[in-house]
This record gives C-alpha cells, structure tokens and sequence, in this order.
C-alpha cells in the first residue's frame, strides 16, 4: 500500500478516535454522582424494582388484613350457595326491571395485580348480608356477581401472601399490643438485609379510597415488611445490580475519567499537529468545506436542536450510563457516544464558521441560502419582466409562503419541546422542499417561453447555461442553437473560402488571358498566308474570349456573394431598359428562329435599380432562353404593374428534360444541359438572382413539364 495513502488513512483515523474521546468526556464529565453508596443504600428506596415489589406486597397485606379484614368466606360462599338454590327453585319475585339498585359496588381487577387507583364503595362483608327475598331479579344477579368476585379475590390475595417468599411482615396491633399476624417465626430476630414501614413515604399513593401509608395506622396497626437474607432469587439479583450501579458510578462520575479522556484525545491531536499535519489539516478543511455547503436554513436548527438536546442530557440524565451499563444496553451507550460526536462535530464546525464569517462578513454571500434568495429574485425580476400576471402572481405567493414557513420554523426552534420541535422542522422542510420544487417549475416554464420569443425575434445569440431543476428542455434548444450556429459558420466560413478562391483564380487568370487575347490581336494583323494557322488562331481568339467572359462572371458572381458589389440606384423605365437589352441580342434573335412576345403596360414604368446591374439581368435571362430554347418556338415576356411592386415574368418552353428540381438552376456552376455541350459558365441564373435580391426583389422559378418560367418581383 502506498506510504501517503497509509498517513492519510492513519490521520482520518485518529481524528475520528480523538472525536470520540472528547465525546466519552463529555458523557461523563456529566455523570451525576448517586446520592448514596454501598453503607447507605435503601433497597426499597433506591431499586425502582425492589420499591415496585414492595409496594405491590404491602397492597395485597392492606386488603387482606385491612378491607377483608371483616370478610368470612365460609358466609360469603354459603351466601352465593343459598342464591344459587333460590335462583334454581323459581321463586325469585317479578318485579319492575328498572327499579333502583339496593348497593353500589365497583370492582375494578381486585386480585393481587389490582391497580392502585381501585375502590370500593361498600364494604365485603355487606356483600352476603342481605335478604335476597325482597330484591328484584336484576339486584339478585348483580349481588351475586360481586360476592363471586370478592371470594375470587379474596383467595388470590391469601395464595398470593402463602407463596411470596421476596419479603416477610409483621403486623402489629397497638390495642393489643402484640403481633397479630406475620409469615415469619420471629421477625425482629431473623437476619434480614433492611426492613421498612409501610408508614413510609415510598408508600403513599392512593388505594382503595385513601392513603396505602395511613391504611394500617387509621387501623391501630403497625406494618412492617422485610428483605429476609431466604429472599427469593429475583430480588438477590435486583440487590445485585444495585451494587453493581454504585460501582459503576463511582468510575464513570468519578471527575478523573473525563480528565484521563481529555488528555488522551488532546495526546492523540498533539501527534497529528506535529506528525501529520498535512492530512490532519487536510481532513479538517475537507469537513468544513463540506459543512459550508449546507444551507443556512439546516445548519441553524441543526445547531439549535443539538445544542437543546445537549442541555436537556445535562439536565436530566443523571446516572444514564451508569443505568446503561448496570441493564447491559451496550447499543444504547454506543448510539450516546454517536449523538456526542456528532454534536461536538457540528457544534466546532459552527464555531469555526461563525469565527471566519466574522473575520470576513462576505462570506456569508456565498452560502447556499443567499445565492439561492439572490437566483430567486433574479427569477421574479424576469418573471415580472415577461408580464406573465398569472406565472408572476403564483411566484410571488410561492416565495411569501417560503419565508411563511421559514418564519414559523425558526419561531419554534426555542419555543416548543424537543420532539415537537422535530416534528415542526421535518414538517417544514417537507413544505418547503415542494414549494421550491413548483417555483423552479414555472420559472423553467417562464424562462423557456421568454428565451424562445426572444430568439425568434432575434435578441439574442445563446441562451444563458440554465442550472437545477427542470432546464434540461432550455439547455436542449441552446445546444441544437449553437448546433445550427456552428454549422452555418461552417457554410459561411465556406462559402468565403469559395468565393475568395474563385476571386483569386479569377484575378490571376486574368493577366495571362489579357497577354493571351492582346497577342492573338497582334498575329491576326500579320499577314498570315498559311490557313491553317489563320483557322488555329481563330480557335484560340474564340476560346480565350469565351474564357473572359466566364472568368468575369466568377469575379462579379464572388463580389455578389461577398457583398462587395455597391447599387448605384437611379428612377430608370423599365421597359425601355428591356427593350434595349432585347435590342442589343437582336442579332442572336433573328439567328435562333424563336419569336418573342412581350406584353407591358403602354406608358413608361419606373423603377428605382441600377441600370447596369438589372440589364445584366435580362442579358442573362434572354441568353438563357435562346441557348435552351428549341429553334422556331415562342417566349413571353410579361411586365405587369402593381401598387408598390412590378413583376416581371419570361416564359419558354426548354429543349431538354429537366429531371431536378428547378431552384437547383440557381445554384452556381448548375446547368440545364447536363451534358454541358451548350456554351454557358451556369453562373448567370444564380448572378440574375443575386443582383435582383440585391435590389431587394425576389426571383423565382416555375416549371411545369417543358415550361420554363421565371418571375421577378422589384420594389418601385
């Protein structure tokens, strides 16, 4: 294993031992002393069982010599054998089922485990002294029941007192001055481990309608009981343990175990601060950054609940683990060790907090709390920004019952119990918890509807990184806007490269085709006798002049796309403008047989363009028309005028197939002559259609089978 992984292991290690010795200290730093020891300890008094034992012995001894003290039992059950003979015989006199009841007697459990708050009203003896030939049926059936119970209980009070062998009594009377009853031979001589009255205070606690400690005395008696050295083994074990807790606590509440403990944790930091400080500090700060992360609103009633259940523990522990060791529950001392690390942890990482917020007071802008409060007005700040009312309305009700609820949890941390103030917390936070989760659900909904208008009205390039609940959508429509961004910067980006490539090629082809065309025109002026050299020339002057006029259609097309080209704007007649263009291409009309048939208003239309520029235009669309057109055929050529716009539509029936579609012609370098025998550079449709978009007309194309049919659209 690697050496720092062992000192980082080792240091997390120690520190969790040293926690839990300050933790031990602390516990029995507040461990009461036992207010008395081995020579002054009372068994009755200070064993909760022995005094429970006790108590239920001198209840039995008060009802058998002190409420059945008057009670025969042969008369009683002689009594219930002459009601069962008179029930049996049918004599019982009929009378009216509702009359009143000649006694009143409850009986509430009255065998030897009776509670202690029992009464009776009348007395047991009364019971059988009655004359059952002048009761209704329904007094007779009832009396019956209750003398049954008595001599029920009375025998479960006599066997009780037979078996018993925790304790032995002795009662004394004072009018007789003598022990008129005992479970011992001789009780005052017998070895016993303490006798008590039960005059005593242990036993005042009402039973049967008074006092059980005055129940003897009012009576003339006196009553003691005794722990007998034959006790039985339950109260030998009971006396036991109660030793054992003196032992115990004489240790645990002893002022040098926690001092022995606070040394040995003090001991085991020393040897971190001097031998490990790197993974020792490094562990601290890693808790507290952790702890610093919490929101205020649980490091605040965290803090408060430790620190009351910390008190409360001091107040009203006592012996706890002396009690905890003595009864054996390990678990529980183990679970206390726990809550006392956990306490003193939290409680130093507070100290520590508030000691740093203290020293730099802007600390407390980056908790959690503020920085969510700060999210959240920023929140209603574009919520009231949309004008949404309804969206708007919920949010501010949302955050008025936040702070509702927060205002209320924090009234309670002082104020109510420690369970119920749990309660109230748990309840809280529950509360709490959905109500941030609706805000942050119709904020996503406001946000996404208020960054996709605004993208749709172009306001905006990139939606902010949206963080938490409910913005996976928002962030998905950013990605796929910076997806299209990305890839139309590619296109541009390309479309550039293209566009200067041709400009570059363009102006250096140039400069040799001027030398070229310049030298041609100086060998056509040689009188060259030779024909096939005057017929090579000749080739080489029609190609290089074919050749310049592609190269100046690539120029102006990259200076189109590129936006170089500047409008010189100027009101000219339209249709003058096509005349003169149709006029200047009178030569190739008359060769190509086609007929051209214009329609146009009578009277001059002006438009404001660029001469130059629009007669390019129509130069482009006629060749066109009489390089696709098949000879003989007609073209139309209509100029229709609007109220803000003319339309300009050429019409010819092709001479090929067009098997694509037909927005792809405006695409450079795309001709309908797939083939490509005709002459032609397929630049001119996608120049026409950038010089009138330009102009900021439209330019559009129609087919319909062989039909060819372009319109143009131009601002007046």
């Amino acid at each position: 294993m690697d050496t720092r992984y062992q000192n980082k292991i080792t240091a997390v290690l120690l520190l969790i031992l040293s926690i839990v010795l300050l933790s031990c200290t602390v516990l029995t730093g507040f461990e009461k002393k036992l207010p008395y020891d081995s020579k002054s300890v009372s068994y009755f008094k200070n064993s909760p069982e022995i005094k429970d034992m006790a108590i239920r012995y001198a209840k039995n001894l008060q009802r058998y010599y002190i409420y059945y003290n008057n009670f025969d039992i042969e008369q009683a059950e002689q009594k219930l054998t002459e009601i069962d003979s008179y029930i049996s015989t049918g004599e019982i006199k009929s009378a009216n089922r509702s009359a009143a009841r000649t006694f009143q007697y409850e009986t509430r459990n009255t065998g030897p485990d009776r509670d202690s708050s029992s009464y009776y009203t009348i007395e047991p003896d009364e019971l059988y002294d009655i004359d059952i030939k002048n009761m209704t049926v329904d007094s007779i059936l009832e009396h019956q029941a209750m003398l049954s119970e008595a001599v029920n209980n009375y025998n479960a009070v006599e066997e009780y007192l037979k078996t018993n062998d925790d304790f032995h009594f002795s009662l004394y009377s004072k009018l007789l001055s003598r022990v008129i009853a005992s479970n011992t031979e001789d009780f005052y001589k017998e070895s016993s481990y303490e006798v008590i009255s039960l005059s005593d205070d242990i036993f005042s606690l009402n039973f049967n309608g008074s006092k059980l400690n005055d129940s003897f005395t009012g009576n003339g008696l006196i009553c003691k009981i005794s722990i007998p050295e034959t006790t039985s083994a339950d109260v030998k074990g009971q006396m036991v343990m109660l030793h054992n807790k003196i032992k115990y606590n004489q240790v645990l509440s002893s002022v040098y175990l926690p001092l022995c403990l606070l040394c040995c944790a003090a001991a085991i930091i020393s040897f971190l601060w001097l031998y490990n400080r790197k993974y020792f500090m490094a562990t601290l700060m890693r808790l507290y950054k952790s702890y610093i992360r919490l929101p205020l609103i649980i490091i605040i009633p965290l803090v408060t609940m430790l620190l009351r259940v910390s008190f409360f523990y001091i107040k009203y522990s006592g012996a706890a683990l002396t009690e905890c060791f003595v009864s054996g529950r390990f678990p529980l001392i183990f679970l206390m060790i726990c809550i006392g690390c956990f306490i003193l942890e939290n409680v130093f990482l507070a100290i520590a907090y508030i000691l740093n917020i203290v020293k730099a007071p802007r600390l407390l802008l980056s908790a959690p709390d503020f920085r969510f409060g700060y999210e959240m007005i920023n929140d209603l700040k574009l919520a009231f920004k949309t004008q949404k009312r309804t969206f708007t309305a919920i949010l501010v009700f949302d955050v008025i019952s936040i702070l509702f609820v927060l205002g209320v949890m924090f009234v309670s941390l002082p104020g109510f119990r420690i369970l119920r103030t749990l309660g109230v917390l748990i309840f809280s936070y529950i509360i709490i918890f959905f109500l941030i989760i609706a805000f942050k659900a119709i904020v996503a909904q406001i946000k996404l509807r208020y960054y996709l208008q605004e993208l749709a009205n172009g306001n905006m390039d990139t939606i902010p990184e949206q963080k938490g609940l409910f913005t996976t959508s928002l962030n998905n429509i950013n990605n796929i806007n910076n997806g299209l961004k990305k890839t139309m910067e590619e296109s541009l980006k390309s479309e550039r490269l293209k566009t200067e490539l041709i400009t570059n090629v363009s102006h250096d082809l140039k400069t040799p085709l001027t030398s070229i065309i310049s030298y041609v025109s100086l060998l056509k002026e040689l009188n060259i006798q030779d024909k096939k050299a005057e017929e090579y020339i000749d080739v080489i002057d029609n190609k290089s002049k074919r050749l310049k006029i592609l190269i100046d259609d690539l120029f102006e097309a990259s200076k189109l796309s590129s936006g170089q080209m500047e409008l010189e704007l100027v009101h000219s007649d339209i249709i003058a403008l096509l005349d003169q263009t149709m006029g200047e291409l009178s030569y190739k009309i008359e060769e190509s047989g086609i007929e051209f048939i214009v329609t146009k208003p009578p009277a001059p239309l002006l438009v404001n363009i660029d001469g130059q520029k629009m007669w390019r235009v129509f130069d482009n669309l006629l060749n066109n028309i009489l390089k696709y057109s098949p000879k003989g055929s007609r073209a139309y050529i209509d100029i229709k005028e609007g109220d803000s716009t003319v339309t300009i539509v050429f019409k010819n029936v092709a001479n090929y197939s067009m098997d694509f579609e037909a927005d792809e012609l405006f695409e450079r370098f795309k001709r309908g002559d797939s083939s490509r025998t005709t002459e032609g550079s397929g630049l001119g449709l996608s120049i026409a259609k950038s010089i009138v978009e330009l102009h900021g007309g439209t330019m559009n194309i129609v087919t319909d089978g062989d039909l060819f049919k372009i319109i143009i659209v131009l601002n007046r």
